[in-house]
């Protein structure tokens, strides 16, 4: 199978996902499974009918290139961030593959030659970064449920919230900009702050405010923190050197390539490559490359 890729955004210059499409198609490569990219683009937009337009225009190229050839031997794929995830029409004409649409979240696009699909990854992704990191969402006794501490209320607050309450966990809001709606998959799930200090379940922390292409500060001595030690997820991450763990007194700090590289195999096993789903890279093993890249 032959791809046209490209991720689409503002700011989009630190972006990894190229790198991240090169990088898992090598591992499936590498295992007997032929696919390529003819492009590996950034596109610089604030606007999704752009992302769309240049998507169209490779299909058009395509088409006029190879004139009778099997359509679906070439595909265009599209990985969206902001401001853009939250543009998606609601005209029918695209296919969910996973998340809830009403969520108003798109993570990734794939275009087959005759229809567009959709994902929102940024939930599942961050479920899948947990369980790497020892989160049991299997848990009956609510007191010990995993917490989700998070900042923030658009739409990767919304979608990383549903997929935890989803998967079994507990969502407590600690500020932000804007709030989760009242109704919603959390809904259920919620944890007031009076309770909060009720809840032994291991936690995960995450600023969705975080300004895009940063990082934040990292601070307390290299003491060791154990097995349930909070959890501690950059939203963002920024160019320059990084570490991919940093673990402190107070937890265990990820730097926001996990997040990136979760949703990434996510987005690959239920809408880029499902029929390769056996075959993609660990969350851990993905990371692996891409710090050695």
């Amino acid at each position: 199978m032959s791809v046209c890729a490209a991720v689409a955004g503002d700011p989009i210059v630190h972006s990894l996902t190229p790198t991240l499409f090169g990088l898992v198609a090598q591992h499936l490569r590498d295992s007997g499974i032929t696919i390529e990219f003819e492009a590996k683009e950034k596109i610089q937009t604030v606007s999704l009918v752009d992302a769309l337009a240049w998507g169209h225009a490779r299909n058009e190229s395509i088409a006029r290139a190879s004139p009778g050839a099997d359509i679906g031997s070439r595909e265009v794929w599209i990985s969206v961030t902001t401001p853009l995830k939250h543009q998606m029409p609601y005209d029918g004409s695209t296919e969910w593959v996973l998340g809830d649409m009403l969520i108003s979240s798109v993570n990734h696009l794939r275009h087959d030659g005759h229809v567009w699909r959709a994902s929102s990854t940024d939930g599942q992704g961050l479920v899948m970064l947990a369980e790497e990191f020892g989160f049991d969402f299997g848990l009956i006794d609510y007191a010990e449920k995993p917490l989700l501490c998070l900042t923030g209320g658009g739409s990767t607050a919304r979608s990383c919230a549903a997929a935890w309450a989803e998967s079994g966990g507990l969502v407590w809001q600690m500020g932000g900009r804007r709030k989760l709606p009242s109704r919603g998959p959390w809904k259920d799930s919620m944890v007031d702050a009076s309770e909060v200090c009720d809840i032994v379940g291991r936690r995960l922390e995450i600023d969705f405010d975080q300004a895009p292409g940063t990082e934040p500060e990292v601070s307390g001595e290299q003491a060791p923190s154990g097995p349930d030690a909070p959890l501690y997820v950059s939203a963002t991450y920024s160019q320059g050197d990084w570490k991919s763990e940093v673990e402190t007194e107070w937890g265990y700090h990820l730097d926001g390539r996990w997040l990136l590289a979760a949703q990434h195999l996510v987005a690959w096993r239920y809408l880029f490559f499902p029929e390769a789903a056996d075959d993609l890279p660990t969350l851990r093993e993905l990371m692996l490359n891409l710090e050695a890249d």
